[in-house]
């Protein structure tokens, strides 16, 4: 027995449903996020430095798991996460263009912002902002001051009218160069406020906002459906509410006592718990549209529970539905006839009644006819 079961640990290979199964864990969201908890817990306990204990701010982000409105907000950001992406990457290929055109134009100029002024004493600027003197260094102030600032022109040095002005009067004191450099650096700085601030912000922005009411009117008519329409059989609340006369809960009625969701399911699982020999004819009717036995499939044996001995039972792929009383309900038939409705079926009577009298009148003229030939 022994060397039996060291042989089928030897021989064990991982079925295709196993595969599956470890998959279908590792795309679970819930797993990875609780996983992420205990790692952040796991590094503020083991971790000896001074800072450690603020991995314990990651639980913070449970409360996304606690709010609908805010999973809503994070599901309207990452709902149409590529089209975002590839927006922020064109963004961002446009920023790099301006960085190479302000590198190759106005190197000179480009810095991160003035020095702040405290207590009459100015703060040492970012050291690393002027001159522009890479391309990277270009991208970096176009993609922190024009993204942040929504201008471009606020990176840039001011440049002196003096040149423009001497150009207008004549007196030819200033360099030709230096007067189209700052119609150069407007049109720089025009052409940036209009294409990422104006265009490609507002087009990130609105694919939010519209994905943000996409999602609230799905949900919308979401609820809707499941308030104003029974689950069971799709028919609309108002006509249970007139049905039911004086009193205007008829709906509630009906899904609470004639088409119970839940008593559904419990009788589906019922049918999965109860022995396949003991079935009626309306159990075993609904059986074989819905569940099938679980057989072996070398021996082609009925599968039993090894606890209960019942026979196991399986969906069937697709589940015929044929069972569910769809657009039907016995409420709606119950309820008292309309005067149109009475006329209309008054009417059907006399018309079946009129062509019988027809018929009888046309076979009493036959046999005259025939008798008197």
């Amino acid at each position: 027995a022994a060397a039996r079961r060291l042989w089928r640990i030897v021989s064990w290979r991982p079925r295709k449903v196993d595969m599956v199964r470890v998959l279908y864990g590792l795309a679970d969201v819930q797993l990875w996020s609780k996983a992420a908890l205990l790692l952040a817990n796991i590094l503020a306990l083991c971790l000896r430095t001074q800072g450690s204990f603020l991995f314990l701010t990651l639980h913070v982000l449970e409360v996304f798991s606690h709010s609908r409105v805010l999973r809503s907000v994070l599901k309207s950001v990452t709902y149409r996460g590529t089209t975002l992406l590839q927006t922020a990457a064109l963004m961002l290929l446009l920023i790099y263009f301006f960085a190479v055109l302000g590198f190759l134009a106005f190197p000179d100029i480009y810095r991160f912002g003035e020095p702040d002024i405290t207590g009459g004493r100015k703060m040492e600027p970012n050291n690393l902002a002027a001159p522009c003197t890479t391309i990277w260094k270009c991208f970096l102030v176009v993609l922190d001051m024009g993204i942040r600032k929504s201008d471009i022109g606020e990176a840039m040095d001011d440049l002196p009218l003096s040149a423009v002005q001497s150009s207008v009067t004549g007196s030819g004191m200033a360099n030709s160069g230096d007067s189209s450099r700052i119609y150069y650096r407007m049109l720089y700085t025009f052409s940036f406020f209009i294409v990422i601030t104006v265009v490609l912000m507002n087009i990130i922005m609105g694919i939010i906002i519209d994905t943000f009411a996409e999602l609230r009117a799905a949900k919308e008519l979401v609820e809707k459906d499941m308030s104003g329409r029974c689950f069971v059989c799709g028919i609309d609340r108002h006509l249970f509410d007139e049905a039911s006369g004086d009193t205007a809960d008829g709906f509630r009625e009906h899904i609470m006592h004639d088409h119970n969701m839940w008593k559904y399911i419990f009788f589906l699982v019922y049918l999965k718990e109860r022995e396949y020999d003991r079935y009626t004819g309306s159990e075993s009717y609904v059986f074989h549209k819905t569940l099938r036995l679980v057989r072996n499939p070398a021996t082609h044996e009925i599968v039993r529970d090894p606890e209960t001995l019942v026979e196991l039972k399986e969906p069937k792929a697709p589940i015929d539905l044929s069972w569910f009383p769809q657009h039907d309900a016995m409420a709606l038939t119950r309820r008292p006839k309309s005067s149109v409705q009475k006329l209309g079926e008054r009417l059907e009577q006399l018309d079946e009644h009129a062509s019988l009298l027809s018929r009888g009148i046309r076979a009493k003229l036959d046999k005259l006819r025939s008798t008197a030939a």
